[in-house]
């Protein structure tokens, strides 16, 4: 995935001054973020490939 969706833009203010606000929001697939700008928090879909993924099942057989 590009890396806009890593810090994706406050979508009230379209600024880029975010920072992560939580792991994990209203569903286990976004991400809250709080806008330094707009003093907002959103949530952003977690992309396939992020860094902070949650843990990955084992194969209990391989």
């Amino acid at each position: 995935m590009p890396a806009e969706k890593e810090n994706p833009a406050c979508p009230f203010c379209d600024g880029k001054n975010v920072e992560l606000y939580s792991s994990f929001g209203t569903a286990q697939l976004v991400r809250q973020y709080y806008c330094l700008n707009c003093k907002t928090v959103f949530e952003s879909i977690r992309w396939k490939g992020s860094s902070d993924r949650p843990h990955e099942p084992t194969d209990p057989n391989g």
